[in-house]
């Protein structure tokens, strides 16, 4: 793989998020002072041309541009998919909803020995791509790694982050708190692409129960743990510390969490640790009505006619949240988030493995990074790719369809996201 004619591959570089990885690239690029071969890939040559000449403008780098590949490919057409991934040494897929075209990737990659990173959160078509294809890949001696945005990375890194600080089976269970910062200048919307992938998943939500028994009886040798002292999941409002009100945020994030933790117990026998986790509001009020707004959701994209309303006129049907257009790149300037992940565990001797009291120790990782639905994703995706690209001796097996917890938990990429404004401390 190493005479590839470029080691990052972009494809659909062209759309909404697929453009900020290729201006956070080129930006790390000059963080890191190495120069990568680079490629943009998707259907429309002319879009690409027009992409590469828009971002030589905004970042006047135009000797970084100049070297920049471009790879014609339509996920419509296995051939072109074949061919750039035949040329590339790792695919950054940025073309979702990823339950429609994300399998055409990963079969082509896997053919041709080609890694692959994603930033599905898209449950059936992350786990339905384990259960599916992990001996394949490991076979192949080639890395898939989904859910590699803002939705799974950063909480992620941060609980290997806590259990290393707590150490080998002293972690007992992590809630995770998200905030978000507005602008201050104008109100966002979120692009259309991610409603369209919220709707695939929530129009197959009933087959997610069969695809995850599968997952755990496909990847794992040791039964799931029987916890003594459950982690309890609030569902309702409640205040937090004077500072907010919770409202639980219910994503894939929490599923990978837990294989990640079980692939942690089946290679170093380290207990897996409970995980849940919480979106914070200001007011009781704004906890309510996202509430109630998750719930909306979920009816609209059950029903096919619904689906095609709210996913066709998304501005309409929710109210300005999410739109065709999306956020000018001024309107994310000044937006940020911040997560603390607050894990609890026992002091030594005590430990995991023969708990005989509850945790008595508790621990903090503050995360923080600038806009989470472009910005920090991008810097998610590019040190996904980059942790396989340079690190893939420590990361597990020769290959395989894993999740990010597992597969990065050994490599810096925290050290080079705290370098890309995603930052990772312990406050206490």
């Amino acid at each position: 793989m190493d005479d590839r004619e470029f080691e990052l591959t972009i494809f659909g570089a062209t759309g909404y998020t697929g453009a900020y990885v290729l201006r956070n690239l080129i930006l790390w690029q000059d963080i890191e002072k190495k120069k990568r071969t680079i490629a943009v890939a998707g259907r429309n040559k002319g879009k690409l041309s027009n992409l590469i000449a828009d971002t030589a403008v905004q970042l006047d780098r135009q000797s970084s541009i100049d070297s920049i590949g471009l790879i014609v490919a339509d996920v419509n057409d296995d051939e072109s998919i074949e061919a750039m991934c035949k040329r590339s040494k790792i695919i950054l897929n940025a073309c979702g909803p990823y339950i429609k075209w994300g399998e055409t990737v990963v079969k082509a990659c896997i053919k041709e020995k080609t890694h692959m990173v994603d930033i599905s959160g898209e449950t059936l078509y992350i786990e339905g791509m384990m259960a599916k294809y992990h001996e394949q890949a490991k076979e192949a001696g080639v890395y898939i790694v989904s859910a590699c945005g803002w939705d799974s990375v950063p909480t992620e890194i941060g609980l290997n982050y806590l259990k290393d600080k707590f150490g080998p089976n002293q972690m007992h269970s992590a809630e995770s708190f998200i905030r978000g910062k507005p602008s201050k200048s104008s109100k966002a919307s979120i692009n259309h692409g991610t409603l369209d992938s919220i709707a695939e998943m929530i129009a197959h939500f009933g087959e997610i129960p069969a695809i995850r028994k599968k997952v755990y009886s496909t990847l794992f040798k040791k039964p799931r743990v029987e916890q003594k002292y459950p982690l309890k999941k609030v569902y309702y409002p409640r205040k937090i510390d004077g500072k907010g009100w919770t409202a639980p945020f219910i994503t894939e994030n929490i599923g990978l969490a837990n294989i990640s933790a079980q692939w942690i117990y089946e290679t170093e026998d380290e207990q897996p640790t409970q995980f849940f986790e919480y979106l914070v509001f200001p007011h009781i009020i704004f906890s309510i009505l996202f509430m109630i707004f998750q719930a909306y959701l979920f009816l609209m994209c059950s029903c096919s006619i619904t689906r095609k309303l709210i996913t066709d006129y998304p501005k309409c049907f929710t109210f300005g949240i999410f739109s065709k257009e999306g956020p000018t790149r001024k309107q994310l300037e000044g937006l940020s988030f911040s997560t603390e992940i607050v894990g609890k565990g026992w002091t030594p001797p005590a430990n995991a493995k023969n708990p005989t009291s509850p945790p008595d120790r508790t621990l903090t990782c503050l995360i923080s990074g600038p806009d989470p639905g472009y910005e920090t994703t991008s810097r998610c995706m590019i040190q996904s790719a980059l942790s396989i690209v340079d690190e893939s001796d420590k990361i597990p097996f020769t290959g395989g369809v894993l999740s990010p917890g597992f597969a990065f938990r050994r490599t810096s990429i925290r050290e080079r996201l705290n370098r890309h404004a995603v930052t990772f401390e312990i406050i206490n």
